[in-house]
């Protein structure tokens, strides 16, 4: 068994793995304009002799490390981008970049895996196959994974396993939890417009009040999930944004609205879709008004293959002890585009846990996210052992 390497190794490249993820913070990139940071994993690998391709899907980069004989491939995957949020950490390597901000722990999840990167270059004759580093563009928004695996990054060679974590607030520090199956939701989104007929606040009735319209619209859209889909379904609707009127003395003859809907039955999707829409003309003709209704499908439902699911709980439970790892007790309801990496291959993700009472209070996407930096050492730590262990052909509890 090689537990004692990795944690060692993992502790010899931790400080560095700090100062990977404080120059990724502080350099925040955009959605598929991520060339500094791709530019920090391509180097490092080419440095460590791994056969690198960069520019995959515009910023992606892949690293392949050869074992020291023939065997699986396992891919192990961290996304680059970041969000546009004004940080207010007040951290000294806080963004440098105003209105940009790491605020979903995407800078430790690429630093974590050049660490892994560097600690399974250290132990190249204890492999027997290939690990693959993806590193992904564009996580957040228009997805990075799709375009990457349509470029052919799950074969040459074929890859029989993926892994991926994310910094989770939500878990205590120092454990992992995963889901077994279903873990996060779908990310579609939908834009509609009412539009009705402007005119003078004193004269209403000679107008179609847009804004009216749309009030009784939101009030509609709330009916779906409560009263219409299966109670026991983790479904969300919601609108985000409504814009409508120019002035406080006239009535509005558009309003524009856009919202999300999640959903882990796949099955829903289109179900939801079309209640929307039914909620909206029902709306319309009610008030005399019309509409526009555009639904975009985005990032699938993640369900992660229950084997790999279980290889990452009791190979986490052996590592960190069994109190340090659990099963998710329930989906998440935030969408993530490793779904289509667990398409291609059995895979799974797994939540790190970053929680504690002090530097980790703020949830993710919030202007203060922050978390302990000690959870990069175990992440380093359980994404090479995860890679170890299954190109070993080891069963989790540490057999053969």
């Amino acid at each position: 068994m090689h537990d004692d390497q990795i944690r060692g190794l993992a502790s010899e490249v931790f400080d560095r793995v700090v100062g990977w993820r404080r120059a990724i913070h502080e350099k925040p990139e955009a959605p598929f304009e991520e060339h500094m940071t791709a530019k920090m994993a391509a180097d490092l690998m080419k440095g460590l002799g791994f056969e690198v391709k960069t520019g995959i899907a515009g910023t992606g980069v892949v690293g392949l490390l050869r074992g020291h004989s023939d065997g699986p491939t396992v891919a192990l995957r961290a996304d680059m981008d970041s969000l546009p949020v004004f940080e207010d950490t007040g951290r000294p390597w806080c963004s440098k970049v105003t209105g940009r901000m790491h605020a979903c722990g995407h800078d430790g999840h690429t630093a974590m895996l050049m660490g892994a990167a560097w600690v399974l270059s250290m132990m190249k004759d204890k492999i027997k196959g290939n690990v693959k580093f993806i590193f992904q563009p564009s996580e957040e928004k228009d997805g990075g994974a799709e375009p990457m695996i349509e470029a052919g990054i799950m074969e040459e060679p074929h890859v029989d396993a993926v892994f991926a974590t994310h910094i989770w607030p939500d878990v205590r520090l120092g454990s992992v939890n995963v889901h077994h199956g279903p873990a996060m939701a779908s990310l579609d989104a939908f834009d509609a417009k009412l539009y009705g007929r402007g005119g003078h606040v004193a004269t209403p009735h000679k107008s179609l009040d847009a804004i009216t319209a749309a009030g009784q619209f939101l009030v509609q859209l709330q009916t779906i999930v409560s009263r219409e889909i299966d109670p026991t379904e983790p479904v969300v609707v919601s609108v985000g944004t409504i814009n409508g009127g120019t002035a406080y003395n006239a009535i509005a003859h558009e309003v524009a609205m856009t919202g999300t809907v999640r959903a882990v039955n796949p099955s829903l999707r289109q179900i939801l879709k079309e209640k929307i829409e039914l909620k909206l003309k029902g709306v319309a003709e009610a008030t005399g008004t019309e509409y526009s209704y555009n639904y975009h499908f985005g990032y699938p439902p993640v369900v992660n293959s229950t084997e790999m699911a279980e290889f990452v709980h009791m190979t986490a439970g052996r590592i960190l002890g069994k109190d340090s790892s659990g099963y998710a007790e329930r989906p998440s309801l935030v969408g993530e585009d490793f779904a289509y990496f667990a398409k291609e291959a059995p895979g799974a993700i797994y939540l790190l846990g970053v929680g504690d009472d002090s530097i980790s209070k703020y949830p993710l996407h919030h202007p203060k996210f922050d978390f302990d930096e000690r959870a990069l050492e175990i992440g380093v730590r359980l994404h090479a052992q995860l890679a170890v262990d299954y190109l070993a052909g080891r069963s989790a509890d540490g057999s053969i």
